[in-house]
């Protein structure tokens, strides 16, 4: 391509490096409509660049012109679909546009296929815009966009969360291997034990700057310890502050059913039963005995 020949306003030949060279100085001065006509000018010379039309695609994104924005995206990947830049941009527009599923899909399939390939400034880019949404929509991200959980560090903080919430297991377990004698001893102060950490993590819990729902899945996941653990009393005490905070939260209703229904309380465990959306059978064969 580089044998490709201008001219400028005084007649000077510029070759087709030097018109890539004026381009990437008009980008990076932020010159965005003259880098729209050195890209014209390319283009008329029959001058066919992936790099140059991601420029002319960026220049109409800067522009607010997201329609020409996302024409110019789809002509730089026709010419090199690896384009990663590119692929990044088209997925900014898709969520600066509402179309958040789309734009997440695209950002998937780049850290999917392109992880290995992209620079410092991509990764830069991608933290910027991604950083928001693992904020505000983490457990859609580790359910559906392992890629991204993974570049947001998402998984290692889930098989954190889940590894703190099922401690109570090692108790549990050490309960398991004392002789016999010093586990009839241990019984009643476990008990008491588990209770009062149920307590002080139910305060830690609500302490917690996040989101109301992401409270009620701590307290619910802490639950789940205590449960298998055996300690159905220090279980009650959280989903019974999970229900404070969503009364009609499903997961919930039918924790706290379950949890109610190993402690004996039939009758409760079925009130909760009926408040729920759509029965649980498994929930009901447990309170029937």
């Amino acid at each position: 391509m580089s044998n490709w020949n201008t001219r400028n306003s005084q007649g000077t030949v510029i070759s087709a490096d030097e018109m890539k060279r004026k381009l990437a100085a008009q980008m990076a001065d932020e010159e965005y409509a003259e880098a729209l006509g050195t890209v014209a000018a390319m283009i008329e010379k029959g001058i066919k660049d992936a790099d140059a039309f991601y420029d002319a695609a960026y220049s109409y994104f800067m522009s607010g012109d997201y329609e020409r924005a996302t024409q110019w995206v789809d002509n730089t990947l026709s010419l090199m679909p690896q384009h990663v830049r590119a692929r990044i941009l088209l997925a900014r527009i898709c969520l600066l546009e509402e179309r958040t599923s789309d734009g997440l899909a695209i950002f998937e399939f780049v850290l999917k296929n392109y992880a290995a390939s992209l620079s410092t400034e991509d990764k830069e880019d991608l933290s910027e815009v991604l950083d928001y949404y693992a904020a505000t929509k983490e457990d859609e991200i580790r359910a559906g966009y392992p890629a991204i959980a993974h570049f947001l560090q998402l998984d290692h903080a889930a098989s954190e969360k889940q590894t703190e919430a099922f401690q109570p297991l090692a108790q549990q377990v050490q309960r398991i291997e004392m002789p016999l004698a010093q586990q009839k001893q241990s019984v009643q102060q476990s008990a008491g034990d588990d209770e009062n950490e149920a307590m002080r993590l139910t305060q830690e819990i609500l302490g917690k700057d996040v989101a109301l729902s992401e409270k009620v899945r701590l307290l619910n996941s802490f639950a789940g310890g205590f449960f298998l653990a055996g300690s159905f009393t220090a279980a009650k005490h959280l989903l019974k502050q999970a229900l404070g905070l969503d009364a009609h939260d499903e997961m919930t209703l039918k924790n706290m059913g379950y949890t109610l229904a190993a402690l004996g309380e039939r009758d409760a465990a079925l009130e909760l039963a009926a408040k729920m959306k759509v029965p649980d059978f498994g929930l009901l064969v447990a309170v029937r005995g």
